[in-house]
């Protein structure tokens, strides 16, 4: 075979997605989300830039047409004709900031903020237009660029907040809305026929839709429609095959050997995704080495603490504790492609790489008292002033603000603090999957999962302090007894096991497994033994590890 982007067969992926909102966190999780939401800056960026979110309909009447010239985007800088082709950028903060305010609301249930939730989805509802169209383009400007654009990138950012929402209350027509945008997407880019990632000059919002991907992965799974995915895989071998300036993904860059990731890193891990579902729509052989191959140069790019390197550029080099900072960007979009990963494959080193990866770096960068993340942040944090590189000449005019504490981050970008807001509840939408036999707890954290099998009610309550603790204790209720697995992931830094239960269980390729008739009443506990390890970091550092938590020495320090 020499056509990397030919169609096998759909391959099967090992579990399903819960339905957002069947899963909700308690414990520590649910208070700081509950923090976030109701005194920072989940449930109150919209009043921290309301130039940005407030006074910009961009989905509505402040659509984008051919006569816009400039927009206030919140960047403290002189207005460029470069700065024009970033108009399609309050999208992306307005669309992921919603999504992690709708999905952290819905999570909490805050019927306050519910009704702020209520409010934008008929608001966003009522801009669709008459034959489908949902996005920022006016009728003169859509679906008709030869530049830097954000058409694909402003849909998918969209798209996700009203899967989400969809998800959570099975509201039909929020589904409808959906596929009746995409399917006009997918008619303006015909496949096979079109080039949508064709530009003489492109930058971020081009080479960030190619994420569209997500919501095509998603409908595929809640339609069961193969012609997302057949065009999922098209989208990929058009941007593989383009000429951009994010472009790690691209084929024939991952399967050479010697070449070493150096795009935008967001880009780069958020691409992850996209080439994943293109190995799931295809299962070509030939797409299955190339992701083996970005694994393996991903690997490169990983802190410590699990971020990768992304401060902005990847450019080639080898993560350094001290030197190589990660946008919380960054954190946050391999977080998400690490669940799409074990989801599709199963596998559960990617569910150890998810905690590692949020409970380290994810909280290692937010603020902590207030309400605020570090748009940057290296894992041996000695300043957050100084140069944005060790190397860098230090420009009094124009101070790096990257590494500072901020609730928006206006002067740089307002996108670090939206996606800061759907982390969690990414997280906690993927602590349980379903799998042939019955249920997956595929991430640790206290919460409560509300859902069915096999026709039956089941509720079961997960007590815990995890990450502190390793002692994890479950609660099943069902409306009757039903026959199921229930299976759960064993750390691999864990080095003993004790499972509580007056029931047979069995231990399989890192799955900790229970099948049996399950009734009202049973319990378990789950009890992980770990020790503290010396970690070795390329060969001339050593970090301190207990669990999945990686030990920081608080150093002194002053703040200003």
């Amino acid at each position: 075979m020499t056509d990397p982007y030919k169609k096998i067969s759909v391959k099967p992926q090992a579990y399903q997605w819960l339905r957002f909102g069947e899963i909700k966190p308690t414990g520590w999780m649910q208070a700081q989300m509950q923090r976030d939401l109701v005194h920072g800056f989940v449930g109150h960026l919209d009043e921290l830039v309301p130039d940005l979110i407030q006074k910009d309909d961009i989905y509505g009447k402040d659509r984008l047409t051919k006569t816009a010239k400039t927009k206030d985007l919140g960047v403290v800088s002189k207005e460029t004709e470069w700065e024009v082709q970033f108009l399609w950028w309050n999208s992306e903060t307005q669309s992921n900031w919603r999504d992690g305010f709708v999905r952290t609301a819905l999570l909490l249930e805050n019927s306050a903020y519910l009704e702020k939730v209520r409010t934008y989805i008929d608001h966003i509802l009522a801009t669709q237009d008459a034959d489908g169209y949902l996005g920022i383009y006016a009728p003169d400007l859509r679906f008709n660029f030869s530049s830097e654009n954000g058409e694909l990138w402003a849909q998918a950012s969209l798209f996700r907040v009203l899967l989400g929402y969809y998800e959570a209350t099975s509201e039909a027509q929020i589904l409808d809305a959906v596929i009746r945008a995409a399917d006009v997407t997918m008619r303006a880019y015909p496949m096979h026929q079109s080039q949508p990632f064709k530009a003489t000059k492109d930058y971020a919002g081009l080479c960030h839709g190619l994420v569209f991907t997500d919501v095509l992965d998603r409908l595929y799974q809640l339609t069961k429609q193969e012609t997302y995915l057949d065009y999922a895989l098209w989208l990929y071998a058009e941007y593989s095959e383009a000429t951009l300036s994010a472009d790690d993904v691209r084929y024939i860059h991952l399967t050479d050997p010697a070449y070493r990731f150096h795009a935008h890193g967001v880009h780069t891990y958020e691409h992850l995704r996209s080439l994943l579902t293109a190995v799931y729509a295809s299962a070509n052989p030939l797409l299955e080495g190339a992701l083996s191959a970005y694994l393996e140069k991903l690997d490169l790019c990983l802190t410590p603490s699990g971020a990768p390197i992304g401060d902005e550029n990847i450019d080639g080099r080898q993560a350094h504790a001290s030197e190589t900072g990660y946008e919380y960007c960054s954190i946050h979009e391999l977080l998400d492609a690490y669940s799409h990963l074990l989801q599709k494959t199963g596998n559960p080193q990617w569910g150890d790489r998810i905690e590692w990866l949020l409970f380290n770096a994810g909280q290692g960068a937010r603020h902590p008292q207030e309400s605020s993340i570090a748009y940057l942040k290296t894992d041996n944090s000695y300043s957050m002033t100084g140069p944005l590189h060790p190397n860098d000449p230090i420009d009094p005019r124009n101070p790096q603000t990257r590494y500072k504490y901020s609730p928006a981050h206006q002067d740089v970008a307002v996108c670090c603090v939206p996606n800061a807001g759907r982390i969690y509840p990414y997280y906690v939408k993927s602590m349980w999957m379903r799998t042939s036999k019955g249920l997956f707890c595929a991430l640790y954290g206290a919460s409560e999962l509300n859902t069915e099998v096999n026709g039956v009610k089941v509720h079961i309550k997960e007590e815990t302090n995890y990450p502190f603790d390793f002692t994890i204790s479950f609660s099943i209720t069902v409306s009757q007894p039903v026959e199921f697995e229930l299976s759960f992931r064993k750390p691999a830094w864990a080095i003993g096991l004790e499972v509580k239960t007056e029931s047979e269980w069995e231990e399989e390729h890192g799955i900790i497994k229970i099948h049996k008739t399950w009734k009202t009443g049973d319990k378990l506990v789950l009890n992980f033994q770990a020790k503290v390890q010396t970690n070795e970091f390329h060969k001339d550092e050593t970090f301190i590890s207990y669990g999945p938590l990686v030990f920081a020495l608080p150093l002194n320090s002053v703040a200003k």
